[in-house]
């Protein structure tokens, strides 16, 4: 009975010791891998913009460094197709092109909706084709990349991504970002994927970086306190007028003010940041959807004030000679990382006057996106994705091989070996991910996610989408965006946006006076001097943009209808 016992136990522990060991970790198959075993191996391209040439050995050293990553996880190989800015887009014209030919000459009499790769994890061979290496080794055989093939692209800017959807070139991406990349959401911004999809869809995966830089308002703590004013209650430049004028006065070893700066918190209707005649004041919480003014520049908050006092330090030589070399001032205006505030908080009392914030520029600086010629969306985005997500993956194809043209030294700061290989960080997936460059900080990176933490989206995100490109043939549809009177109605971004394709790129619309108008003989001021009057004949006038405050403004009126 003894032995019939031991036996028994020894069986129970023989099948329940594997089980416990895999529950523990302890397995060598991982989920990934048994998922990668079974799918079919897929070749795919991926096209990247490089600071200068890659040599074919440096392309082949990353390529095979990388597929070591990709085909492990998702049997996946990646052929990486290299152009310098210069060349990219000339490059990807053409390959589009030829895509599409090749795809004219073989398809199928099945349709396709254009711009929408299909997906092709369900139609591929549930078998997958082996070749047996010189060590007898039953390997994976990868496909050929095809002549009609075209993966994964870079895009950088708002009117090339829009012209590339509305050819048909791109795949829709939104199916796989809402399932299997959906890890995606984690990382990127979640204003980035929001705030760049096109009629509704997502064209296009952002590169995740920091949004912007904050503004920060310096004062020097020590001269503030000798001249007894209160630097808590200096929250503009304007309100540094006594101090700057203290200082001027009475300090002639310390530049008052280190150098001239625009006024904060101002969008210029005629530009954007280039300073003009109207303008609206951006209030610290203001954000997308939030109302707007728009008024004279003159008569938005602290403008006048600011701008007097900038010329006043200029009549009165108050500027450093030297900013850059400048270490001790009375007054800043300064722009900066997170990390600014600290390498002045000890002699500086450092306030923020604007924090990051995400325009059309930043939204649209990188993204990848996969053509709608591409063999496979769903591998396509699985490498996308780990662009975005996997520092491994990012670090190698922004700085090349470890130990070859890279290394860490003994404090973790990256050296470059060699100049073999060059890439922008906003080129090669997610910033934030990347080790810090030689000369950035080495807490950039969380520098970097704070300030996207802070940040917020413009008011005007979007106002571009107001115009068309043709001049309005039905004036009554336009969007009316002031009253002529100089005391401008607020208005909502939504209703800027162009109601009827109506309102041309180039034009800014002021004006919309009916002939019972009360607004009749209304004055605009341009370059405070000339004047342009808005009829009673029921004219309308509008702006020709851009247009800086220092150049002629060029009008044209337009009957009404």
């Amino acid at each position: 009975m003894r032995k019939k016992l031991i036996c028994l136990l020894l069986c129970l522990v023989a099948v329940i010791l594997p089980l416990a060991m895999t529950g523990c970790g302890n397995s060598t198959t991982t989920d990934t891998d048994e998922e990668s075993s079974s799918r079919p191996a897929v070749s795919i391209n991926l096209w990247l913009v490089s600071d200068k040439e890659v040599s074919a050995e440096t392309e082949a050293a990353i390529e095979e460094a990388l597929n070591e990553i990709t085909q492990s996880k998702y049997t996946t190989k990646v052929d990486l197709v290299y152009f310098t800015y210069d060349e990219y887009y000339a490059a990807l014209d053409a390959k589009l092109e030829a895509a599409k030919k090749y795809k004219e000459e073989h398809t199928s009499t099945a349709i396709t909706l254009p711009g929408i790769a299909q997906s092709t994890e369900t139609t591929e061979e549930t078998t997958a084709e082996t070749v047996v290496n010189e060590l007898g080794q039953r390997l994976l055989k990868y496909p050929d990349i095809n002549e009609g093939q075209l993966d994964i692209i870079f895009i950088d800017g708002k009117d090339k991504l829009r012209a590339l959807a509305d050819a048909g070139e791109l795949s829709t991406l939104d199916t796989n970002l809402n399932a299997s990349s959906k890890i995606l959401k984690e990382y990127i911004y979640p204003s980035f994927l929001e705030q760049i999809k096109y009629n509704k869809n997502t064209y296009a995966i952002p590169v995740n970086h920091q949004i912007g830089q904050y503004t920060y308002l310096l004062v020097n703590k020590a001269l503030a306190e000798k001249y007894y004013i209160d630097v808590s209650s200096l929250n503009s430049f304007a309100a540094c007028g006594d101090l700057v004028e203290e200082i001027g006065r009475h300090e002639s070893d310390v530049a008052p003010v280190l150098a001239y700066a625009d006024p904060v918190n101002m969008y210029y209707w005629l530009g954007g940041d280039t300073p003009s005649l109207f303008a609206s004041y951006v209030p610290t919480a203001a954000t997308l959807g939030s109302r707007t003014t728009m008024r004279s520049a003159f008569d938005t908050v602290g403008f006048t004030e600011h701008m007097l006092l900038m010329k006043k330090c200029e009549d009165n030589g108050w500027f450093a000679a030297d900013p850059e070399n400048t270490e001790t001032f009375g007054v800043a205006i300064m722009t900066g990382d997170y990390d600014l505030r600290d390498k002045y908080a000890e002699n500086y009392d450092v306030k923020v006057l604007t924090s990051p914030t995400l325009t059309e520029d930043v939204a649209y600086q990188a993204m990848f996106a996969v053509s709608a010629y591409t063999a496979n969306l769903d591998r396509a985005m699985e490498v996308i994705t780990l662009l975005n997500t996997d520092a491994a993956t990012k670090n190698l194809l922004q700085y090349g091989i470890d130990g070859v043209n890279y290394e860490l030294d003994d404090d973790g700061a990256l050296v470059y070996l060699n100049d073999a290989y060059r890439m922008t960080n906003l080129y090669t997936g997610n910033t934030l991910l990347s080790y810090p460059a030689p000369g950035e900080a080495a807490n950039s990176r969380d520098d970097g996610k704070a300030a996207n933490r802070d940040s917020r989206i413009s008011p005007y995100f979007g106002l571009s989408d107001v115009a068309d490109e043709t001049p309005s043939a039905d004036l009554a549809k336009s969007a009316v965006i002031g009253d002529g009177k100089g005391s401008f109605t607020s208005v909502s971004i939504q209703n800027l946006r162009n109601q009827s394709g109506d309102v041309p790129a180039e034009y800014v619309l002021v004006h919309t006076p009916t002939a019972s108008s009360s607004f009749t003989g209304t004055n605009l001021y341009v370059n405070g001097a000339d004047t342009v009057t808005i009829g009673s004949d029921g004219s309308m006038c509008r702006i020709r943009v851009p247009c800086p405050m220092t150049a002629p403004w060029t009008m044209r009126q337009v009957q009404s209808a």
